[in-house]
């Protein structure tokens, strides 16, 4: 975090993926002639990465599972895992959840589960599955009812896919989901609540995420840095 501030500050261009981080960066002192505000390369990756339908129902047989009758689950951060109760609530709380839960296990929440007989227990309930490669994970993501993580990176990916997700942190440095695409709880009853609750209203709920564009831009944030630098290069040598 100190590095990434440092670098805005002697960088002579930063290319912010949203207004969001466009308003911090004038926060921080940045003047305004020094941002542009591209969105973010993270819509470029999953629109190339993300698996075609006919890919993406193989990959649901090989799981076990249907088109959006599971959701698709990630943990590791330390607030999370490290403490055993806390990841107990958590796990607890996904196999409540009356459809198939798919969870690809981090090596440290693999550890943790593994060190400890009760949380084994309680994972067992779960779909539990070796980490899986970036194009499998958009695959399996795009056709889930829902996600369920503590992940910055799949709190971008849900709001390119239309899924929503249900962010399990104290804090969420992706405050441009929240509201829309994201919801925002800590360890305990509100994972089963919100997810029954969406389960509920799922065909509606996916319909008007699918309307919503991502706040993360139109997949053209490539195009605007590398256009960004001749300009740069002009403004400084004029």
């Amino acid at each position: 975090e100190h590095n990434r501030v440092i670098a805005d500050h002697v960088a002579d261009l930063c290319c912010a993926p949203t207004e969001t981080s466009r308003s911090n960066l004038l926060n921080e002192g940045i003047p305004d002639d020094r941002i542009i505000v591209t969105g973010n390369t993270i819509v470029e990756a999953v629109e190339s990465l993300l698996p075609p339908r006919d890919r993406r129902k193989s990959l649901m047989a090989e799981f076990g599972v249907q088109p959006g009758e599971f959701i698709l689950s990630t943990f590791h951060r330390p607030e999370n895992v490290d403490d055993p109760a806390t990841l107990r609530t958590i796990i607890d709380e996904l196999a409540r959840i009356p459809i198939p839960v798919v969870f690809p296990v981090h090596p440290r929440t693999a550890a943790r589960i593994q060190s400890d007989a009760e949380l084994g227990g309680l994972a067992a309930r779960l779909l539990m599955v070796e980490p899986m490669g970036y194009e499998t994970f958009l695959g399996l993501a795009a056709e889930a009812a829902m996600m369920i993580t503590d992940s910055g990176g799949v709190q971008e990916e849900a709001s390119i896919l239309k899924r929503p997700v249900l962010v399990v942190r104290r804090s969420t440095e992706r405050p441009e989901v929240l509201g829309t695409f994201a919801e925002r709880v800590e360890p305990g009853p509100a994972i089963t609540d919100i997810s029954a609750k969406w389960l509920a209203e799922l065909p509606d709920l996916h319909a008007r995420l699918a309307l919503l564009p991502s706040p993360y831009g139109d997949g053209s944030a490539s195009a605007k840095t590398v256009a960004a630098i001749p300009e740069l290069i002009s403004r400084m040598t004029s």
